[in-house]
């Protein structure tokens, strides 16, 4: 469970939104919509620990964000960034470098259900296009098996085909949070529940 009471987000250009309340419940699939520079990215940072709002309170599984250590809340969540730039030279180096290497197995399955072929994982990630990045660290975050997944703009490197492969995908995770930021129709309709970021 996530929950925000009357959270506000503020840098030095003035206030992006205020009091934003909403609830997301275990196993439920979210997306967080609205324009660019709404906020949506800052959202999952503060879910995460990483953005630390000036009033307002966050929540997870109903206790204070603030009362968690920054190393608990991070070990319940696997996060995709909009921005891939990974400091490693393929995908055996990633999982490496994010703790999945005993598990390629289930990163070549997803890797396979996501449209890849296997040999993907040894490919230089110089090769590779945004669309594949963006699929081999989804795959990769996937088998961490955490219970909270957060994917900033997942489909934004993907043709039609792969974006229905990963609504696929997402779909027959079990008991799984899935909080996503995305401007994306086809995603945005098939998750459980859109959170409308309007700002101020």
């Amino acid at each position: 469970m996530i929950q925000f009471k009357d959270v506000q987000l503020s840098f030095n250009e003035g206030i992006i939104f205020n009091k934003l309340s909403f609830f997301i419940n275990h196993g439920q699939n979210t997306c967080i919509s609205g324009p660019s520079g709404s906020g949506k990215s800052s959202i999952l940072k503060m879910i995460q620990g990483y953005l630390i709002p000036p009033f307002g309170e966050i929540f997870v599984d109903g206790i204070l964000l603030d009362k968690i250590s920054v190393r608990d809340i991070r070990m319940q969540m696997a996060y995709v960034p909009q921005n891939i730039n990974l400091p490693v030279a393929n995908g055996l180096e990633l999982m490496r470098l994010i703790g999945s290497e005993k598990k390629r197995d289930v990163v070549e399955s997803y890797i396979d259900n996501l449209g890849l072929e296997k040999e993907m994982l040894t490919r230089s990630i110089d090769e590779m296009s945004g669309g594949q990045k963006q699929r081999i660290i989804i795959a990769t975050c996937l088998s961490l098996e955490r219970e909270i997944l957060l994917l900033d703009e997942p489909t934004s490197s993907l043709d039609d085909g792969s974006i229905s492969r990963l609504i696929k995908v997402v779909k027959n995770l079990d008991k799984k949070t899935i909080v996503s930021a995305s401007h994306n129709p086809e995603w945005i309709q098939s998750m459980d529940q859109e959170i409308k970021i309007e700002g101020i």
